[in-house]
């Protein structure tokens, strides 16, 4: 069977850093590279010359998607692949999203498009993993819509209503997120403005609420930061679980920033009640009763994450949630305690668990255990 051919399709403004790297990452399974540049006056151009890519230079007009668009206009191949230039394909696993074009089961399943997995790596250390789509079939019909935050899911679902997504455990790793690079590019202030001109133009495309509201958050405008999740989330049907799950986490973690930390951990409780597998609600709720003190509340909260396990996959949750950093989140409850035992066993539990060795624990505290003191078996060491 021949091996179906992918198109890289990019837009770049100025992004000289990054680019080189990313392009990298992708050389050795894509056919074409297409990058739609918008005004680089460094040398983003070259470099995507450099690597054989088909060059477009395209004067801005405040859309995302008409710059992506413009990208898939000149694609060729069967399937389409996106990226942005701080985003780079693993190395080991790239060839496994080739070989998985080849399977049966894309044809026999008439899959239309693949969610790839992404590792977003934040300024404290900490990396937060999704499933987010980026590779879909060539059509004329699948095109992106809205101004910034652009989506071409919804586009999909239009011209396809059984459309079936796969998913590929093929990893992205993306450092957009870290501070120098949102200063870099100016990303907030951009993205800000683009999203309430878009507001102005489909007041009722109230997505656009919950993502002005994530940018006002990051430029410490919280009031209305979390105003306008709460718009989002009072018109979210028809969102993905993604982004409701991410709003309430957003509008929860606001009220920490603002010091309201009753609200916080009541809005946690609420949550919770409507999303008890996301594991991340219960660190935000640990956080909460241990800034007002109540840290043998958080330790039990700690614990039931604990027992859950990760988030399922559908959620976006921070790594090591549900494993090695709730036990090492859990040791400094205990610790702040004087259980300096039970603060040893579960630091020792993280490092276990950091490492890769997967633990059974067969007490808990929220069954009747003495604190700190649950049985474990260390059943498989890598």
């Amino acid at each position: 069977m021949n091996t179906p051919s992918i198109s890289l399709c990019m837009i770049v403004k100025n992004e000289e850093p990054y680019l080189a790297q990313c392009l990298s990452s992708v050389r050795s399974i894509v056919d074409e590279i297409i990058v739609v540049d918008t005004g680089s006056t460094d040398r983003s151009a070259a470099i995507a010359s450099d690597f054989g890519a088909k060059v477009i230079h395209r004067q801005w007009d405040d859309s995302f998607s008409n710059a992506r668009n413009r990208g898939l206009e000149g694609a060729t191949c069967e399937w389409i692949l996106w990226l942005d230039a701080d985003e780079v394909l693993d190395s080991n696993e790239a060839p496994k999203l080739k070989e998985l074009l080849t399977r049966d089961a894309i044809r026999e399943h008439q899959i239309e498009g693949i969610e790839l997995l992404f590792h977003n790596y934040l300024d404290d250390g900490s990396m937060e993993r999704s499933y987010v789509l980026r590779l879909v079939r060539n059509r004329p019909e699948y095109r992106f819509e809205g101004r910034v935050h652009e989506q071409i899911y919804p586009v999909m679902l239009q011209h396809t209503p059984n459309l079936r997504l796969g998913r590929a455990d093929v990893t992205v790793h993306h450092h957009g997120y870290l501070i120098r690079n949102i200063i870099r590019q100016d990303k907030v202030k951009r993205n800000t403005l683009l999203l309430r001109k878009a507001l102005e133009e489909y007041p009722k495309y109230w997505v656009y609420h919950y993502y002005l509201g994530t940018e006002l958050l990051k430029a410490n405008e919280l009031e209305d930061g979390i105003a306008h999740l709460n718009t989002a989330l009072a018109h979210s049907e028809g969102f993905t679980l993604s982004v409701i799950v991410s709003a309430h986490r957003y509008r929860i973690l606001a009220l920490g920033l603002m010091g309201r930390y009753e609200d916080m951990v009541e809005q946690c409780s609420a949550s919770m009640a409507e999303f008890p597998e996301f594991t991340d609600l219960y660190h935000c709720k640990a956080e909460g009763l241990i800034a007002l003190g109540r840290v043998d509340q958080a330790a039990h909260v700690l614990q039931e994450a604990l027992n859950m396990g990760p988030a399922p996959e559908d959620y976006p949750s921070m790594a090591g949630y549900g494993s090695y950093l709730t036990c090492l989140e859990l040791g400094r409850c205990l610790a702040a305690c004087g259980n300096e035992p039970g603060a040893d066993w579960y630091f020792t539990l993280a490092s276990l668990m950091d490492s890769g060795t997967i633990i059974a624990l067969t007490k808990s505290l929220s069954n009747g255990s003495e604190a700190g003191s649950p049985d474990v078996s260390v059943l498989v060491g890598p």
